[in-house]
Parts: C-alpha cells; structure tokens; sequence
C-alpha cells in the first residue's frame, strides 16, 4: 500500500483519475499563495493513487498561483503504462485556470540492491545546530511554516546573508512534525527550498518564485530528520538555478531536486 501524506488531505472524486485539494492555509506561505512544496507534493500522491505505483520522478512547471482556500483540481493522465513503468501527467487548475503541470514516472520494478555514489556532508547532528531565523517578515504561523522544523547545519541563510554572501557548503537539518520523510511526496515538500540559497549566493533579501523543481526519489525508506546539501549553481536575468541532496539520519542518499526560480525581493522587507 503506497503511503499518504495526511498534511494534504487530498480528496477523490467520483473519477479515480481526478483529485480536489483545498488550497488551506496550513498548506500555503506567509504571502498568500500555494507554498510550491504543497503543489508538488499533490501532484505526487495523486498521480501514485492513480497509477497504483510508487513515484520515481516527477518535474512540476508552475503557470499560475492558487491562493488560500482555493480548491485546486488535479486531473492525471496516463500516456504509458507498461507491465512495471508509467508515465503520468498531472495538469492542476482552479476554476479552469491552469495552475502547474506535473510529468511523472512510476514503477514497481523489485527493488534489488541500492547504491548511492555521493558522500553525506559531515555536520553536527540536528539536536547540536540553531534553528533556522525566520526569513521573512510575514508571520509565518498557521502557514506551512508551522509543519516544518528546520536547523542549520553549514553555512548562512535567510537574513544572515544579506549583504555577506553564502560561500561554501550550505545544509540544511529539516523534519516534518509527526510524519517521517521518505516517501516522494515528503521528500518534494521538504526540498523546496533552492531559491532561499541562490538569495543568500547573492547576498539579498530573500525572496524568489519557482518556474519548475524536479525531485528525483532514490530510497524512499523513511527517516525522522533529514539533511538538505543544497547547492545554489547559476544567476542570470533574475533567474536563479540550483539542486540539492536529501541524505537520512543514518547516511543514506533519499533523493535528489534540482530547481529554477524567478529571484523577487520587492514583496519582503528588510
């Protein structure tokens, strides 16, 4: 039985390949839209109830933005389905307004033995490092800042590198209260986080909209706390790039996330 995240609170529908999710505040940001996390994390589950398959790989584009209380509905496609691998397609709207599209990859292939080539990066462990500082302004709570416990591990982020600029490794100790991180739709919520790093590469406020994320699972066995090894890459006419690992506490490889953000500040305030 594939695992759910009960956070969402995703709801079928009399079709087995449409889904609704309301758009609570629980699951959105501070500045009243969907927290992009939440939307991948939809996508996620939907697609795995659909297709009965356990998600590999999925890469969401985001087209517009649901507020809170929107109800934001999913509708999966199924354009392969073969006797161990699907490829799925999710296409969200509200009101018949698209939101983002997700493209997928399922299997069920016997897992055999695993591997993972990377090295965890050699930090204290989560209950030796601060919590992370509020990034913003806004007041996070009731949002869902409230569903995620974060502490750093290397590094500067947020508002401590504004005007002294992220060198070197950054990472990350991250949990979700009450629900380990493993399965795809965990690891997806946990790792949207890319354009708070390539912020603090530059040295601004931080502040920035997703285009897309790819999350990429390895090893869905679940852990209590994981570490983000996030790397912000490349900056270029606003946009922003960078990818990340989530390592377990025991030192395995969970997955890997690469995104692409419009980097904005002029919503925060310093």
């Amino acid at each position: 039985m594939l695992p759910t995240f009960d956070l969402l609170d995703l709801q079928p529908t009399d079709d087995a390949l449409r889904f609704r999710l309301h758009a609570s505040k629980q699951l959105c940001t501070p500045f009243g839209f969907l927290y992009g996390g939440s939307g991948i994390a939809a996508s996620i589950e939907a697609a795995e109830r659909a297709t009965g398959r356990p998600l590999q790989w999925i890469t969401t584009q985001f087209i517009g933005t649901p507020v809170p209380d929107d109800i934001v509905d999913l509708e999966v496609s199924l354009p392969a389905h073969g006797r161990a691998t699907t490829q799925a397609q999710v296409v969200a709207s509200v009101d018949g307004r698209p939101m983002f599209t997700s493209l997928c990859a399922h299997t069920e292939r016997p897992s055999g033995d695993g591997a993972h080539f990377p090295t965890m990066p050699e930090v204290p462990p989560p209950d030796e490092c601060p919590s992370m500082s509020e990034p913003f302004a806004a007041v996070p709570a009731g949002t869902f800042f409230d569903h995620l416990e974060r502490r750093l591990a290397a590094g500067k982020i947020a508002i401590d590198a504004i005007d002294n600029a992220q060198t070197g490794p950054l990472a990350m100790w991250c949990r979700i209260p009450d629900h380990r991180i493993g399965s795809a739709a965990t690891q997806a919520f946990v790792a949207d986080i890319i354009p708070l790093a390539v912020c603090a590469a530059l040295g601004v406020m931080p502040g920035g909209t997703s285009l897309d994320n790819t999350v990429r699972v390895i090893d869905a066995d679940p852990s209590e706390w994981v570490l983000l090894d996030i790397t912000a890459e490349g900056y270029h006419r606003s946009i922003g790039h960078g990818s990340l690992r989530i390592w377990s506490q025991d030192g395995r490889l969970l997955g890997t996330a690469q995104q692409t953000c419009i980097i904005r500040t002029s919503h925060h305030t310093r």
